[in-house]
């Protein structure tokens, strides 16, 4: 009776220590930079997968053979889509390889990339209110929804419909242009803070009241920080780093999604001085009979200008998310929201091209004026697929990121 009870406790032991091993091999566990997608080659990569490799040995690499590879987007990052946990990176690029040999890493040979990676589930957003990236979307939806009101206050009358409405027609351009351009102005912020958005709720309140705008960042909660946070980062420091919100401010010029962004912002503000000078009585005698050199500069140049910008920011935002910057990536919500914009934007350059002559032909003008119908919609459908991107994290299609 008393062997069988032995033989059972030696296996409970062995079980255990079996355990230990295995979980001591997965905390050891290194990633390798195996792909890395740089659509533009004078710009950083905007894609990267990580292939695990155990630091122990041949011995513990059947440990990891399951372990999934870690992707990571510079857009899906950027919008809060995944979920911060450390990895430990190695960066020992192959002799040649240039394309991992410029990966923006610090110069360390295993480093914790405390960086949001992709995982396997897929979750609804929690604290939507102080996600910038919601806020973000929520604003465009807002703003596109203005520029449709503005729409049909054009496009109704040129059908027989109704009868001009110069002041609400010229404030909810107002409306829509403040809008996009407060939108722009926080896809900016939100670039500048990449990797770091949980502290945009904390900044705000900062400005609502007396507190602080540096705050620590430290480890995930959904992740062994504390041994995360000793000693593998090779400098020997706890880990924990401060931070602080920037509202203003310049990133990398090499990054596409910074970019992006910031041409967006320019673009936003450039075209929201036409909206300004279209209210009543900014300029004198506008829209029926105003001068036409100050019509010009001060109006539909703007329009101009501001629409090209937009153009820009689309494509910008479009190849960020493609392989090649020819190749489109039909599979990505990102692509297809940078797409819909491209449209709207186009529209919106139109209307301010065709402006110039909107006085001296009624063809031209309904041109101009359907553009700006047309284009409404296009930013709307893109605004809308954009609120849907923000409120998911860790979207399972790859392509999807």
């Amino acid at each position: 009776m008393s062997r069988p009870a032995s033989t059972g406790n030696g296996s409970s032991t062995e079980q255990h220590r079996t355990h230990n091993v295995h979980a001591q091999n997965l905390a050891s566990t290194i990633h390798h930079p195996h792909a890395v997608t740089r659509p533009l080659p004078f710009l950083h990569p905007t894609r990267a997968v990580f292939v695990p490799h155990s630091s122990m040995g041949d011995g513990a690499q059947g440990d990891i053979q399951h372990t999934p590879s870690t992707h990571w987007s510079s857009r899906a990052s950027r919008k809060n889509r995944y979920s911060r946990r450390p990895i430990r990176v190695t960066r020992r690029p192959a002799k040649g390889d240039e394309s991992l040999s410029d990966v923006s890493f610090p110069h360390k040979e295993v480093i914790l990339l405390e960086q949001k990676v992709r995982h396997t589930e897929s979750q609804f957003k929690m604290h939507l209110s102080w996600d910038i990236s919601f806020w973000v979307a929520v604003i465009f939806v807002l703003g596109s929804t203005a520029w449709i009101i503005n729409g049909f206050y054009l496009f109704l009358p040129l059908l027989g419909i109704g009868s001009d409405d110069f002041p609400a027609t010229a404030w909810s351009a107002f409306v829509g242009g403040t809008l996009f351009e407060i939108g722009s102005y926080l896809m900016y912020v939100e670039a500048l803070n990449t990797g770091h958005e949980q502290l945009f709720g904390p900044a705000l309140r900062a400005l609502l009241g007396p507190a602080t705008q540096t705050v620590p960042e430290g480890g995930s909660p959904d992740s062994d920080s504390a041994r995360a946070e000793k000693g593998l980062t090779g400098s020997g420091d706890s880990g924990r780093r401060r931070f602080k919100f920037r509202w203003i401010g310049i990133g990398s010029w090499r990054e596409l999604g910074f970019l992006a962004c910031f041409v967006q912002m320019w673009a936003a503000t450039i075209f929201w001085v036409s909206t300004i000078t279209g209210l009543p009585n900014v300029i004198s005698g506008f829209p029926d009979d105003p001068p036409t050199a100050i019509t010009d500069v001060f109006y539909w140049t703007p329009q101009v200008l501001g629409g090209t910008g937009f153009i820009i920011s689309s494509l910008l935002l479009m190849i960020e998310v493609q392989t090649k910057w020819w190749l489109p990536n039909l599979r990505s919500l990102g692509w297809h929201i940078g797409f819909w914009n491209l449209v709207g934007a186009v529209g919106f350059t139109l209307c301010g091209a065709l402006g110039y002559a909107s006085l001296s032909s009624s063809g031209v003008n309904y041109q101009s004026v359907l553009s700006t119908f047309w284009a409404s919609w296009a930013f709307m459908i893109g605004s809308v697929i954009q609120l849907w991107e923000t409120l998911w994290r860790e979207d399972p299609p790859e392509g999807d990121s």
